[in-house]
Order: structure tokens, then sequence, then C-alpha cells
């Protein structure tokens, strides 16, 4: 697809900013480069085999708020294919958001794409498992799961075997929080602070489960919608992680009064692939982007922690209350919604197939990684 010369200008940059300093260090919007650097980008786009589209809901250049790791996938792609496949870049919801951009993918506009694990959990239910809440929350608890073996055998190679889509990398984003908007301006401590508040949700159906079992009452709205649907007040209580209230669309930002930081979930995304575009290469060029995905997920691990606490800092100065609760206050959560409850027994069961499957992913969480957050 073509891009426009003030884009392609603004993604080149970026592109060759990143190669030759550290991650963080430089922007699309800080670099300044020559002529000859942009004219190599362009060069790779022309002789280039295979075009690989790549669709963000997120700007390029907020990469010190969030980890979208545009530059880094695009770098590590060319570079490994040695050219051969080069990556264009529709960033900022150019190509859709949420399940918008899951259709644009469906539909063979997008080739590959940055989609949270709750907009993507329809087309891929087996994802929707990591929703269930207070067993993979925590940064480190993710991370091992993810970079298990039984993690990669039982989630992301069944997923594959179905033949539409391909997980590439996930994206350890932090867990969800529960946040108010500034018409509620209510801190939520404990469960009975959600008595008779309306609480948006994703299209997850184990968010929708998980919420239900609340006394709040849910309403499911399309995240494209949440910032103007926060300003007319058709809810007062949301779930994104930090990162994602900091960079929703729209400017969600302006509309959060409180966040409670409460580690339920992972508000995680994943880099998704069409099998019918990856099918399009030969061998040795799948391998090649296999490589790209590995080596663009562990550039993320040095930073995550970095940018959560930029996103914190920036609500803090807006204003905005950040209640961490402590553990007492957590385990009151834990003992009416966590993964032991009984209500969770089916869901596991028509996800997994049965509750011991889940029992391997929950040790999982437990067994470190080869890798590590720093």
């Amino acid at each position: 697809m073509p891009i426009s010369r003030r884009y392609f200008i603004k993604s080149s940059s970026a592109l060759v900013a990143s190669s030759l300093f550290p991650f963080g260090n430089v922007t699309a919007a800080t670099a300044k480069l020559s002529a000859d650097d942009i004219t190599q980008d362009e060069a790779i786009k022309q002789t280039a085999e295979h075009t690989l589209v790549f669709a963000s809901p997120y700007h390029t250049s907020d990469a010190s708020f969030v980890p979208h790791l545009h530059i880094e996938f695009k770098r590590n792609i060319q570079s490994l294919s040695q050219g051969k496949i080069y990556v264009d870049i529709h960033e900022q919801g150019e190509m859709g958001i949420g399940t918008d951009l899951m259709a644009a993918v469906s539909r063979g506009q997008v080739d590959a794409a940055l989609i949270s694990v709750a907009n993507l959990s329809r087309a891929l239910p087996l994802l929707d498992i990591l929703n269930i809440p207070f067993w993979a929350g925590n940064n480190q608890a993710f991370l091992n799961l993810i970079s298990s073996p039984y993690w990669q055998q039982n989630v992301i190679e069944k997923i594959a075997k179905q033949g539409k889509l391909a997980i590439l990398y996930h994206y350890i984003t932090g867990a969800r929080t529960l946040s108010t908007t500034k018409l509620a301006n209510t801190v939520i401590k404990t469960p009975t602070d959600l008595k008779n508040m309306v609480l948006r949700v994703p299209a997850s159906k184990v968010l929708k489960h998980f919420y239900a079992m609340t006394s709040a009452h849910i309403v499911e709205v399309n995240w494209a919608n949440v910032a103007s649907m926060a300003r007319l007040g058709k809810f007062q209580v949301l779930d994104p992680g930090i990162i994602g209230l900091y960079a929703g669309p729209n400017n969600l930002r302006d509309e959060i009064a409180t966040i409670t930081q409460l580690n339920t979930v992972p508000d995680t995304w994943v880099n998704v692939v069409s099998q019918k575009w990856l099918n399009t290469l030969p061998q040795t060029l799948r391998l090649a982007v296999n490589d790209a995905a590995e080596k663009t997920f562990l550039s993320q691990l040095s930073n995550v922690s970095h940018i959560e606490s930029n996103c914190e800092q920036e609500f803090i100065k807006r204003g905005c209350t950040v209640f961490k609760p402590d553990q007492p206050t957590i385990a009151l959560w834990q003992d009416q919604f966590g993964h032991h409850r009984h209500e969770w027994r089916d869901i596991k069961k028509s996800l997994l197939g049965s509750s011991n499957e889940f029992s391997r992913l929950l040790d999982a969480t437990k067994t470190p990684s080869k890798h590590s957050l720093t």
C-alpha cells in the first residue's frame, strides 16, 4: 500500500535513528537525519521482494510511553531478511483500532498488527485464558508463562495450526486496573466500591464473566469509543492498564481521575500475522520473520518498567490519584474473584479442555524464565 511522503520521512528517520542509538533515547520527533538515510530505506522499499503491511493503534513517536516496538520490528525484519521484506507501518489507528483492526487483518487489508488480547479473543478464544484474574497479572509471572515451553506448545502452536493467524510475539504492558473517570472521581479500593457503578468491558467473554461476578453494571464499549463515552458519562469505571489508559485513543488520558493497580490480569497485546501472508514467503524468509520477532520481543524487556513509570508519573502530574492496595486488600479481591473459584471451572474446561491444563499453565508462571525484566 502506498504511504504519504510525510509519513515515509518520519518512519524512515525513526528507523535509522534506532539503529544508531539505544532504544528509548531517540524518537522520530527528535532525530535529525540526512537525505541519504531516507534514500536507503526507500531503496529497500523499491527492491524488496515482499511487503509486510503492519498496523498499530499507536504513534511511533510515543515510544517513551508505549512499548509498541514499531521501529524495532521494522528494523529487525528488514535486516534479518537482508532487505527482501519491507515493513510498511501504518500507525495511529490509520487501519483501525481494536475489533475494527482485527477485522482489517481478517479481510486481508493488513498483514500484521498490534492488537490487545481482549480484542483478539473472539478470533482466538484460547488467548482469553489470560483474562482469568489473579494468576498471570504480574509482569514477571506473565513473562515466565509466555516464554515457557508449555505455553508455546499448547497455546501458540495450537493457534498456528488453525491456519489463519500466528502470534509473532507478546508485548508486556503491565496489568489491568480498575480506574474511574473524572465524572465519577471515586477510588475503587474494595469490591463493594463497585456497587451501582457502570463498568466498561472490552470484547472478552472471560473479562465479562469476571466483572459480572462483581456488583457493577457492565457495558461493552468499543475501544475506539471509550474516551467519548467517558465524556458523556456512559460509564464510570474502566479496566485498561496504566499504559493503555495513557495511550488510549482520542486523549483518553484526559478523562481519568483515579487508577487502582490491582494486578488482576495482564493487559497484554500481541503482534499477530496473517498465515496467508506468511505462506507467500519461502522457508528461509519465514525463519527470518520468526528470528526478527524473537529479537523484537527481547528488546522490550529492559524498558517495560521505565515506560510504566513514565505513564504513572504523567498521570500524577495531571492530578490523578494512583492507588496501590496493600496485600490484605488484594487478598480480599483474590478471595472473591481469583482463579481458584468454582465459577471459573467451566471456562477453564471450555478453553483448555480440562482444569489440569490450567494448573500446568499456572505452574509455568512460577517457573523462572531464562529471561528477566530489568
